[in-house]
């Protein structure tokens, strides 16, 4: 069955996009989709629940609201239960054409699969998750989370693991589109391109004096790995690699990971920056040598994006989801295994070697995530959309007959 993407001319479909939260990296996706759908998008919770995020988006960029909801605490500040008690009543009377629900963390999600459903609605989901996030919640949810991914017409995946994993649940394979998670690459690319002088002064500003720099960026939480990056730092600066940390992000743990620089002997060489402005990293990507996301368990990891979008070779472990489509080992940065001090060391001391081709590795970093635009992840939502609108046609027309 073909799937062709809205033809210019005709009226594009109505489509409401149910998400959790309006993350700022969401919003130039929406703005994109909204010049090829008719597009309204749906919040069910407040992001500043759970970052220190601001949700301001141009009047002009799409039409949104945040619907009423409560927020219960579910163990971290990462995870929230979102219950949405208008949602039954406000999507009778939205009626779209088509219904994009992102993920499976919330109720909203499996009533909207059930009311599109029941309303012959056309039913994309939109899904991350990868067979790497083992925990209580999974298994417990698994056979509801089977039901939603059966029943619905079409798939986005965030790229090939979440592809493999939505498929191992029941998407049916030939109907899953690659959605690859985008950012403004031109943006970061055209931002972080500097001077010396200019990135000189950039780490002056977080007191980084040594030759070298390698930044973190991310919550301060045990899942992202830092207590795993903080030793293995340690290890290479002891084998001589003259560089400093910069840790930019916040969170519950930063005074654990404090202690742990100052034990490990890397607290001189360690910055803790704090929570920085999305605006201001392309400058501190572009000021570093080597971007580190060392995460235990990570859906995707935007960071990836960002840092090679500005040039600088990514070091992550293969349970960062985008690994697998974005780095190539010793090509534009390093893949090790999660929670192995030796691997991680080992990469450090291979990158900041005299026979590294650093300059290369920038080239090629920036070459690599060309093709990951946010205009070829709205194509996959256009082709998503056609597809389930094509099949829940096909299955009306063959219900039709079969009436007659």
């Amino acid at each position: 069955m073909a799937h062709n993407p809205h033809v210019p001319g005709e009226h594009p479909p109505r489509v409401l996009l149910l998400h959790n939260f309006l993350t700022p990296y969401r919003i130039p996706l929406f703005a994109e989709l909204a010049g090829r759908f008719d597009l309204t998008v749906w919040i069910l919770g407040n992001v500043r629940t759970i970052r220190e995020w601001s949700h301001d988006v141009h009047e002009d960029a799409f039409t949104w609201r945040l619907l009423p909801h409560v927020s219960l605490p579910a163990g971290s500040r990462d995870y929230r239960i979102l219950l949405n008690p208008t949602l039954p009543r406000e999507l009778s009377q939205e009626k779209p054409d088509t219904l994009i629900c992102c993920g499976w963390d919330t109720p909203a999600t499996f009533y909207a699969a059930r009311w599109a459903r029941g309303n012959g609605v056309p039913f994309v989901l939109w899904s991350g998750s990868t067979v790497g996030e083992p925990n209580w919640r999974r298994t417990l949810a698994r056979r509801p989370v089977q039901w939603l991914v059966r029943g619905a017409d079409a798939w986005l995946a965030y790229g090939s693991r979440a592809e493999t994993y939505l498929e191992s649940l029941g998407a049916a394979p030939g109907r899953v589109f690659r959605a690859y998670n985008a950012v403004e690459t031109d943006l970061f690319d055209k931002q972080s391109r500097m001077t010396s002088a200019e990135r000189e002064q950039v780490r002056e500003r977080f007191g980084i004096r040594t030759p070298s720099m390698v930044l973190y960026c991310g919550q301060l939480i045990e899942r992202k790995g830092l207590g795993d990056l903080l030793p293995a730092f340690a290890r290479a600066v002891e084998a001589g690699v003259d560089a400093s940390l910069l840790v930019v992000g916040s969170g519950p743990k930063e005074q654990t990971f404090r202690r742990l620089a100052a034990r490990e002997g890397v607290g001189d060489r360690t910055v803790f920056a704090g929570f920085v402005a999305r605006e201001e990293l392309p400058r501190l990507y572009g000021s570093a040598d080597l971007m580190a996301l060392p995460s235990r368990e990570e859906v995707w990891g935007l960071v990836v994006n960002e840092a090679l979008a500005c040039g600088t070779p990514v070091l992550a472990t293969d349970n960062v989801g985008a690994a697998a489509d974005l780095l190539e080992d010793n090509v534009n940065g390093y893949v090790v295994p999660p929670r192995n001090l030796e691997s991680l060391s080992a990469a450090l001391i291979r990158h900041f070697a005299d026979a590294a081709d650093k300059t290369a590795m920038r080239g090629a970093a920036r070459a690599s995530i060309e093709p990951f635009s946010i205009a070829a992840a709205a194509d996959s939502f256009e082709q998503a959309v056609a597809c389930a609108r094509t099949l829940r046609a096909d299955r009306e027309e063959q219900k039709s007959e079969n009436s007659e």
